[in-house]
């Protein structure tokens, strides 16, 4: 395949087909409409390709908001490069007053408007504002026309462990009374169909439960044997290792191993790095640092093992922790909904606004039925939800102890507009959070200075086909060079007559999920590096690479990009992680945690996101979102 040519790998033909409506020029506003006309009536969807930065959007609602698009990315510059100051000269003033205003529309944001309704019902009147054209923040899905099926992919969030009936966790409840299910079926596995063993989710094939799952290491194309599929069976014997990295390898799986006994645990691990942890603590050698870097990368931290807290590779149960993970065969540990973490999203804003998803409440119309965009924001709603909307300024009126309200201006529509507040909740990252709250007090600010973030591209590659996968015996797979390092596909959820088709013949949406694994540099500056790969390619670019990528690993199987792949959507995460570096969570020298200092929040202003968690789960983004809204509305 010639690397010198210019601009899609695909064929025009391949590349272009389902876009139907070219280039779309306009953002925010203009493209929602574009894709989203209301829903007085469901048009046949048409697939949208955005401007050559974002590409390709997929059908549907979801068109228009893949990642961080062209405009959100334009915006949140704006903000961070300081130059939205001026913008605030032409401030208009909307007459709008709210008991509470949430910045961010994701996880966090919908954990506080769910809280402020627990506690007011239908007293209390709730703006939040979102800057994405759809609200889900990273629980958004990538939706694929293809060959007469509608298939599904995450944009970023994505599995989810079922709480139990009578929990009482805050999971539970919302599971309680948003009518989601406790109990979840997935297509049959069918051995005359295909005998490749699926995952339910993404995740866990990439190392922890590997075994459970039919999984494959690409070792090259020139390799003896390109391909090593389950190398854990036989105690990675086929693996083209030395055999001191394989005894190395065998014995960091099993981890059975303890290397501190006291009860501050948890402490002495947040005292290190996980490099630190395994090497100079557990006597590995570096090359499997190495091996867990990019797992660290993608599923949690952003980062390399050199920078991350080992107490937060505890949450992520990896050896030597303590924590000794094994799986049980008989049970799956996680699941996934066709359209990732978006199936619980679309639950919580349909309970709070019935009228912002069409159709009745049942579990299939909540997936797929499309988002009624008008009623997300109309003055008789108890909660609006106002997208396309990037908050620029939040400030007390006054003093922070002595303010009536809290002043919010943000961008919308090219204009720059201003509602009051009797309390706030930022339920934004860190890093927009402290280039917007304006009047935030030193130590506030300080602390945010010690909290560093990571990019992360998800990639959905709607297939046509997956028989080369059945071929080759895998349904996910990892490797050491070239782009990304992981993919998988997933056996799909039962739900109802939406059902996705689970059968090497017919189309499957294969993800992969992309860390930018820098390790060597401060966990800033790996963050930094990231991103600056993350933003500074094309769209065409990043799709010649991921053809190339799969035409390397498939093509001795049967796979043909140019009559296999249907659509390639990026889904570009510029903040996706909080990448927690030793002290973070504990503190150090007798120091308040920074996370900890950011969680108290001033005046009628909270700070509630996962991120003050060390760890982004929807759960947590859920109830610290839900501590936030208690918080504000108590304190104003």
């Amino acid at each position: 395949m010639d690397k010198k040519k210019q601009g899609s790998i695909l064929s025009t033909d391949i590349s272009r087909r389902d876009f139907v409506n070219g280039t779309l020029i306009g953002v925010g506003a203009t493209l929602l409409t574009a894709a989203a006309p209301g829903c007085a009536a469901k048009p046949k969807p048409v697939a949208v390709m955005n401007d050559p930065w974002t590409g390709y959007g997929g059908v549907g609602d979801y068109a228009n908001s893949n990642g961080n698009v062209a405009s959100v990315r334009e915006a949140a510059h704006l903000i961070r490069d300081g130059l939205t100051g001026s913008m605030m000269a032409d401030v208009q003033d909307t007459g709008e007053e709210y008991d509470l205003v949430i910045i961010g529309g994701g996880f966090s944001g919908i954990g506080a408007a769910y809280q402020f309704h627990k506690e007011h019902g239908d007293t209390g009147k709730c703006l939040m504002l979102e800057n994405h054209p759809v609200f889900g923040g990273e629980a958004k899905q990538n939706e694929f026309e293809v060959d007469g099926y509608r298939i599904y992919g995450p944009q970023g969030s994505n599995d989810f462990g079922v709480p139990g009936k009578d929990d009482q966790s805050q999971i539970a409840e919302i599971y309680r009374v948003t009518g989601l299910p406790f109990e979840f079926d997935f297509v049959a596995e069918d051995p005359q169909i295909s005998t490749v063993r699926t995952p339910l989710e993404h995740f866990y094939g990439m190392y922890w439960e590997e075994e459970r799952y039919d999984t494959g290491y690409f070792m090259g194309e020139t390799a003896e044997t390109p391909w090593i599929v389950n190398p854990r069976t036989d105690d990675l014997a086929r693996m083209p290792w030395s055999e001191g990295f394989k005894e190395e390898m065998n014995r960091v799986f099993a981890d059975v191993e303890e290397y501190y006994s006291g009860e501050d645990l948890d402490r002495w691990l947040d005292s290190m790095s996980y490099k630190e942890l395994l090497e100079d603590v557990m006597g590995y050698s570096p090359e499997v640092t190495e091996y867990f870097d990019p797992i660290l990368a993608i599923s949690m931290g952003g980062v390399g093992a050199d920078v991350y807290s080992a107490y937060s590779a505890k949450l992520l149960d990896m050896p030597g922790t303590n924590i000794h993970y094994q799986y049980d065969p008989a049970v799956e540990s996680a699941y996934s909904f066709p359209g990732g973490n978006a199936g619980i999203f679309r639950h919580i804003v349909k309970y709070l606004n019935p009228d912002s998803i069409a159709g009745d409440q049942s579990f299939e119309a909540i997936l797929y039925n499309a988002i009624n965009f008008p009623a997300l924001d109309r003055p008789e709603n108890h909660l609006n939800i106002r997208l396309n909307s990037t908050a620029i300024d939040v400030h007390h009126a006054g003093s922070a102890e002595d303010a009536n309200h809290v002043n919010v201006s943000y961008y919308q529509d090219g204009k720059v507009k201003r509602v009051k507040a009797k309390s706030v909740v930022m339920s934004i990252g860190g890093w927009v959070a402290r280039n917007v709250v304006s009047d935030m007090p030193d130590d506030i600010s300080d602390a945010y200075e010690q909290f560093y973030h990571s990019p992360v591209l998800v990639v959905n590659v709607a297939l046509r086909n997956w028989r080369f996968l059945d071929k080759l015996g895998i349904a996910a797979g990892r490797w050491f060079e070239g782009f990304g390092n992981f993919f998988a596909i997933r056996r799909p959820m039962k739900t109802g007559k939406s059902t996705q088709p689970y059968d090497p013949d017919k189309p499957m949406v294969m993800t992969f999920y992309v860390p930018f694994n820098n390790p060597g540099y401060s966990p800033q500056e790996q963050g930094a590096i990231g991103r600056a790969e993350l933003l500074g390619k094309s769209y065409a670019a990043y799709e010649n690479e991921i053809v190339e990528q799969m035409t390397k690993m498939f093509s001795a199987h049967g796979f043909d990009g140019e009559s296999d792949i249907a659509g390639i959507v990026l889904n570009r995460w510029g903040h996706a992680y909080i990448s927690p570096q030793p002290g973070f969570h504990f503190g150090k020298e007798g120091k308040d945690a920074p996370k900890e200092i950011v969680r108290r929040g001033f005046g009628r202003i909270q700070f509630g996101h996962s991120e003050l968690t060390g760890y982004m789960s929807h759960t947590r983004a859920l109830s610290e979102g839900a501590r936030a809204a208690s918080d504000a509305v108590k304190k104003a």
